[in-house]
């Protein structure tokens, strides 16, 4: 069995991780939702297609094949683990995005997380429609197709500000509208994508400044937090605690001060939501 560091040092391996999720994005272009393809998940607006089980079961096979001592954890699954096992683990998103790809709106992608005892080490993010793959290896720096991302540290002032929200999770719904309120005050412009895994790659990109969302599910950010790392970008809860991988995390994520300066913009708002 491989360590770490001889995996993430395998740079065949993770062109071979970065080819595999690319074919699962591929798949989603070539793709045509009927209506009888579409179940309901739990919760209003909350979807799942045959192709976000086919892209799932692909993605697990050919993780399998390439790096068979990690375990494999899919938004699709039927049961998720309370509790990661140690060593590799995939967490992926086989269509971030479900809704807007039943819309055919052309933002969706692919999430492949990889962590090593409950920490990301690897993160592969691609957009088939625009073609855009970032990658992150933990130590070796964040990539856009293999340009180098850095993100600068810019405060909310000087930025986009990114935040989302889902029709089936209406908890601090309030408290969130106060704060994008602010967010329209304070920021050069507000973007929702519908995809929190592409939302946090923009950040990393420099796209914009800060991301934020209620609730978001691991698989939604588990390949997006090692990309922000190596870009320079800060990822935690909304009160500044470290993100969890086995249950849903308030996420707030952005530039260090455009990270600060929300963090604080938040607390008042959920403050304020409690009187």
């Amino acid at each position: 069995m491989r360590g770490l560091k001889e995996v993430l040092a395998d740079q065949a391996l993770m062109d071979q991780i970065e080819e595999a999720v690319r074919k699962a994005g591929w798949q989603m272009t070539r793709s045509h939702v009927e209506e009888n393809e579409i179940e309901k998940k739990e919760g209003r607006s909350n979807f799942v297609t045959r192709y976000d089980r086919m892209n799932q079961e692909y993605l697990r096979d050919r993780f399998r094949e390439l790096l068979p001592e990690a375990a494999f954890v899919g938004e699709e699954d039927q049961e998720h683990k309370d509790r990661l096992p140690d060593g590799f683990v995939w967490i992926v998103d086989p269509i971030d995005g479900t809704t807007n790809f039943l819309f055919d709106l052309r933002l969706s992608c692919v999430s492949a997380g990889l962590l090593y005892d409950g920490v990301p080490v690897a993160g592969f993010v691609y957009n088939p429609y625009t073609d855009e793959m970032f990658r992150a290896i933990q130590g070796q720096g964040a990539f856009r197709n293999g340009r180098r991302i850095r993100t600068e540290d810019l405060p909310l002032e000087e930025g986009i500000a990114f935040y989302g929200c889902a029709a089936y999770n209406d908890e601090h719904i309030r408290a969130l509208m106060d704060y994008v309120s602010n967010l329209f005050q304070r920021a050069l412009g507000i973007r929702t994508l519908g995809t929190g895994a592409w939302a946090l790659c923009m950040v990393a990109g420099g796209g914009g400044v800060i991301y934020t969302e209620f609730a978001l599910k691991p698989w939604d950010y588990a390949a997006s937090v090692i990309i922000l790392q190596e870009a320079g970008c800060l990822i935690t809860q909304m009160d500044g605690s470290p993100v969890s991988f086995v249950q849903p995390s308030d996420i707030m994520a952005g530039t260090p001060r455009a990270h600060r300066q929300c963090v604080e913009m938040m607390k008042r708002c959920l403050e304020e939501e409690k009187r």
